[in-house]
C-alpha cells in the first residue's frame, strides 16, 4: 500500500510540473541587444559587406596596370599523309601513309614602362572606390541601427500607453460595479450604468487596438534583426533620454564624420582621378616585350626531314594616338564638367545637411521643454483624478464627470508618452546626421 501511494504522490509532482515546463519563457530585450543582432545578421548590411570585400579584391597592382602580362603557348601536331611529288627532271617521289609532326612551344612577356601616369591614378581610383565602399557600409550600419532604435522605443511607447488603457479597463471595471450597486441601492440610475459600459467597452477596444499594434512592430523589429517574426519578447519600460546634446559639437561632428558628406567627397576625388585617367592617354605609352620560342617538326615526305629552331626576341615598344576625331578633348572636358558638378553636389548637399540639423535640433529642444510641462501636466491630472474618483464613490460626482477627469487622466499620459518618445526619435535623428550613432564615432 505504501508503494501503491508513493507511485501516486510521484505521478502528481510530474503532473504538477508538467504546465511548468510547457510555458514558454519570453524573453527580455534591451536596445542594445536589438542593435546587436541586427548588425550581425540584418541582409542589408551582409551584402553591403560582400560588395566591400569585392572592391577590396579589386585594389591590387596588376588590376592597375603596374605588373607585366606573361603568356604561355605549347603544341604538338602530328600528321599522317599519302603524297606524290614529281619534279621537272622527271624524278617522282611517292610516299605512302608518311607521318609528320611539330612540337612548338612560346613565352613572352608584355610590361608597360610608361603610359601617362595611368596606372598610377587607376590604383589611386581602385583605393577611392574601396573607401567608398566602405563609408557605404558604414551608412547601411547607421542606417540599420536608427531603424531598429525607432522600431524599438516604437514599441516602448506602444507598450506604455497599453499600460495605461489596462489601468483604464481596471478604473472602469470598478466604475460599473460602483453604478451597478449605487442602481441596486436605489441611488443611482440605468442611465449611469449604461454609460459606464460604454465608456469600459471604449477602453477595452483602445487596448486591443494597442495590442495589434504591439504585435505588428514586434514582427518589424524582427524582421530587422532578421530573426523568426514569431519569437516574442519584452522591451524596457522607460525612455532613456540623454543628456541634453550642444548643437555647435553636433554640427563640428556632422561636418567630419557624416557618412554621405564623406562619400560626396569622395565622389569628388573620384572624378578627379578619372580625369588624370583621360589626360594620361595624350601620352605615348611605352612598353617592354620579351620572349622565347622553340619549335621541333619532322616529317617523312617533302623536301626536310626534319626541323628544329629556338631563340629569345625582346624589343621595346612605343605608341600613341594622334587623331581620334577629337573624341579625347570631348572625355576630358566632360571629365573637368564631372569634377565641377562633384563639388557642386558636395555643397549642396553640406547645406541640406545643415538645415536638417537646425531644424531637428530645433524640434529637439522644444519637445524638451514639452516634456517638462506634460510632466507637470500629468502630476496635476492624476491629483485632479484621485479627488474625482473619491468623490464618484461618495456619490457627489456624476458618472459623466468622473469620466471626464479619467479622460483628462489618459490624454495627460498619452501626450507626456507622445513627447518622450518624439524626444528620443530626435535624438537618433541627430546622432545619425552627426554620425555618431555607431559606438566609436
Amino acid at each position: 500500500m505504501m508503494n501503491v501511494n508513493k507511485i501516486l504522490s510521484l505521478l502528481a509532482l510530474c503532473m504538477m510540473m508538467l504546465p511548468a515546463e510547457s510555458q514558454t519563457v519570453t524573453q527580455f530585450l534591451s536596445a542594445g541587444d536589438a542593435v546587436n543582432a541586427a548588425l550581425e545578421n540584418n541582409y542589408s548590411i551582409r551584402l553591403s559587406k560582400l560588395d566591400e570585400e569585392v572592391l577590396r579584391n579589386n585594389v591590387s597592382p596588376g588590376n592597375a596596370g603596374f605588373l607585366p602580362g606573361v603568356d604561355v603557348s605549347a603544341g604538338q601536331n602530328n600528321s599522317i599523309t599519302n603524297a606524290r611529288q614529281e619534279y621537272l627532271t622527271g624524278q617522282v617521289n611517292e610516299r605512302d601513309n608518311a607521318r609528320s609532326n611539330s612540337l612548338s612551344a612560346s613565352a613572352s612577356v608584355n610590361w608597360t614602362l610608361f603610359d601617362g601616369m595611368r596606372m598610377f591614378n587607376n590604383y589611386a581610383l581602385l583605393r577611392k572606390q574601396l573607401e567608398a565602399g566602405e563609408v557605404r557600409t558604414r551608412m547601411e550600419v547607421e542606417n540599420t541601427i536608427g531603424n531598429v532604435l525607432v522600431s524599438y522605443y516604437n514599441i516602448v511607447q506602444l507598450e506604455q500607453r497599453k499600460a495605461v488603457f489596462e489601468k483604464a479597463v481596471s478604473l472602469g471595471e470598478e466604475r460599473v460595479n460602483i453604478a451597478a450597486d449605487m442602481l441596486m441601492l436605489g441611488s443611482g440610475s440605468r442611465l449611469d450604468l449604461l454609460q459606464a459600459e460604454v465608456d469600459l467597452n471604449t477602453d477595452r477596444s483602445q487596448l486591443l487596438n494597442l495590442q495589434e499594434m504591439v504585435a505588428e512592430a514586434s514582427i518589424a523589429l524582427n524582421l530587422l534583426m532578421a530573426r523568426d517574426a514569431a519569437i516574442e519578447f519584452t522591451v524596457e519600460d522607460t525612455f532613456s533620454i540623454l543628456p541634453v546634446m550642444n548643437y555647435e559639437l553636433l554640427k563640428q561632428r556632422m561636418e567630419s564624420s557624416n557618412p554621405a558628406l564623406l562619400l560626396s567627397e569622395l565622389d569628388m576625388e573620384m572624378a578627379a582621378k578619372n580625369l588624370g585617367i583621360i589626360k594620361g592617354r595624350r601620352a605615348p605609352v611605352l612598353g617592354l616585350n620579351m620572349g622565347y620560342s622553340f619549335n621541333d617538326q619532322s616529317s617523312e615526305s617533302g623536301f626536310m626531314k626534319s626541323s628544329r629552331t629556338s631563340g629569345i626576341s625582346y624589343g621595346i615598344t612605343a605608341s600613341g594616338n594622334l587623331f581620334d576625331g577629337f573624341n579625347l578633348n570631348r572625355e576630358e572636358q566632360n571629365a573637368k564638367i564631372g569634377v565641377t558638378s562633384a563639388g557642386l553636389r558636395r555643397q549642396a548637399y553640406l547645406e541640406q545637411l545643415r538645415a536638417g540639423l537646425l531644424s531637428s535640433y530645433t524640434a529637439y529642444s522644444s519637445k524638451l521643454q514639452m516634456v517638462g510641462f506634460e510632466r507637470q501636466n500629468l502630476e496635476t491630472a492624476i491629483i485632479n483624478f484621485d479627488i474625482a474618483g473619491e468623490r464618484f464613490r461618495l456619490g457627489e460626482l456624476s458618472g459623466i464627470e468622473y469620466r471626464e477627469a479619467q479622460k483628462n487622466l489618459l490624454a495627460a499620459h498619452e501626450r507626456l508618452i507622445n513627447s518622450l518618445y518624439d524626444v528620443r526619435l530626435l535624438e537618433i535623428n541627430l546622432m545619425q546626421l552627426s554620425g555618431t550613432l555607431l559606438p566609436d564615432n
